[in-house]
């Protein structure tokens, strides 16, 4: 079992910090107007202390520990959803779905408002430098990443910080504003951060450098985006984690993993401090847990990512599981496939012990080639080495040894040819972690690949409402600045 992390078991304690702590939508409702007063701050572990009751939302189910994972791989071009979870292209989330994001709203609120409840009264703790620079750098890494989950499904959102957040009429803000308020967060937090994470799922100047660039690629500040993801790559503290069988993905993606020299941020999680995304990826029978709620699932024939899959790719073999017995992914689908890709053999209930891995080292290489060939106008070979370097290691080999596996430059010469490529390793690299959705949306590529995965039969079938969530009825009770007809996003 996994070995039981220090800043995780602080965590479930942190929910006492709190003036509620249940799964009950009613407590999920973040009313503006109900501004949480914090406890009085009086050195290091008290701030601390309220931080991790930043890192208890994020853990929700509502958050990291569901939804944002399954929820957009829905909308994805290689899964389906089913159920609450049957996003379509032409409609969009459905009630059931709907329900389920108002709730990912207020978790990613409430973890903005309690970070300016910090920002605002930490001057006033009397901390060293080096512990004030630490804590502000984690505070704001981390009201940065959820800002970055706001705007990657809802686009526009009222922004609040530490200098506004008692005005709680707030507009939409354009999203290339929080976007740069983002990269500009992030760069104080890279200079603040330790270079090493303290404890395993705490930020580092790594974590700082991914949402830097994510945000630079966002509002196509290339160079920008370049120079973060390759400080990662430079610093060579982080490196793939080596296979040679489907099974060694264990080594990454396993319960018993409590960290690897590929994790750059995870949202960690253990038997105390659970998550429920790998439930809704599976269903009975199967051999891993016999099982699930299948919210999620794909199809071996019909959807064309997967038919031209390699089987001889480990990942494949890793990820997917396809069920042959009767059962429930039977009853939908002769050639239906579950993912299998994050296993916890012991769990017991809808929980397991998987660590959410938001970015990992691979991801770095892969968006570090984006940018580099968009900075650069066209790939070079630098760029399509990152790509190489993911590439080989799915196959079992050596991810920095040349081999018979590696795509050419020649065949990838501009960077329309290139961007497909990398789209094409993301999707196999990235599967089911809840990162491609978002990914096409960014790139324009969203309608384009869902038509050449056999999800719709034209582009014109993916409709306004596939590209946003709606904003939460209980934003415009409370919010007297936004209105429920003009300011409501396409398709609701």
């Amino acid at each position: 079992m996994k070995k039981i992390v220090k800043t995780l078991s602080l965590l479930a304690g942190a929910a006492l910090l709190l003036s509620s702590c249940g799964e009950d939508l009613e407590i999920l409702q973040e009313h503006p107007k109900q501004a949480d007063a914090q406890s009085f701050m009086t050195n290091y572990k008290s701030v601390e202390a309220e931080v991790n009751a930043i890192y208890y939302q994020m853990h929700r189910l509502q958050a990291y520990g569901r939804y944002l994972i399954v929820l957009t791989e829905g909308l994805s071009d290689y899964c389906y959803g089913r159920g609450n979870y049957a996003t379509s292209y032409e409609t969009g989330l459905t009630s059931g779905a709907v329900g389920f994001v108002k709730d990912t709203w207020a978790i990613m609120y409430r973890c903005i408002r309690f970070s300016n409840d910090l920002m605002r009264q930490i001057d006033n703790v009397g901390l060293s430098d080096a512990d004030y620079k630490a804590l502000t750098g984690e505070i704001r890494f981390l009201r940065a990443l959820a800002y970055s989950q706001l705007l990657k499904y809802w686009g526009a959102v009222p922004f609040f910080t530490e200098d506004n957040m008692d005005d709680f009429n707030k507009p939409r803000t354009d999203e290339a504003i929080i976007w740069q308020w983002i990269e500009d967060e992030c760069a104080y937090a890279y200079d603040a951060l330790p270079k090493a994470a303290s404890i395993a799922g705490r930020p580092s100047k790594g974590a700082a450098a991914m949402l830097k660039g994510q945000a630079a690629l966002y509002l196509k500040h290339y160079a920008v985006a370049q120079e973060a993801f390759e400080s990662i790559i430079d610093s060579k503290q982080y490196s793939l984690v080596e296979v040679t069988t489907a099974d060694d993905f264990a080594k990454l993606y396993g319960v018993d993993v409590v960290s690897t020299t590929e994790e750059i941020f995870y949202i960690k999680y253990n038997r105390d401090v659970a998550g429920e995304f790998f439930w809704m990826y599976l269903c009975s029978p199967n051999p891993v847990r016999n099982m699930g709620s299948l919210g999620i699932y794909t199809d071996q024939v019909k959807n064309k990512v997967i038919a031209n899959w390699d089987p001889a790719d480990l990942r494949y073999q890793w990820d997917l599981y396809r069920q042959t017995a009767n059962g429930t992914l039977n009853a939908l689908t002769d050639n239906g496939i579950i993912c299998f890709k994050f296993r916890d053999t012991e769990a017991t209930g809808s929980t397991s012990a998987n660590d959410n891995p938001v970015f990992r080292y691979a991801d770095a290489l892969l968006y570090a080639a984006e940018a580099r060939a968009m900075a650069l106008g066209a790939p070079d070979a630098t760029a399509l080495k990152y790509v190489n370097n993911v590439r080989r290691r799915a196959y079992g080999l050596k991810p920095n040894v040349p081999s018979a596996k590696d795509y050419a430059l020649s065949d990838y010469a501009d960077n329309d040819k290139f961007i497909d490529l990398i789209l094409k390793e993301r999707a196999y690299e990235q599967c089911f972690e809840g990162k491609r959705y978002a990914d096409l949306k960014r790139l324009g590529k969203l309608a384009e690949y869902a038509v050449k995965a056999g999800r719709v039969a034209s582009e014109s079938d993916v409709r306004d409402a596939a590209y946003w969530w709606p904003i939460p009825t209980d934003e415009y009770n409370y919010n007297d600045a936004l209105d429920p007809t003009v300011d409501q996003n396409p398709g609701y």
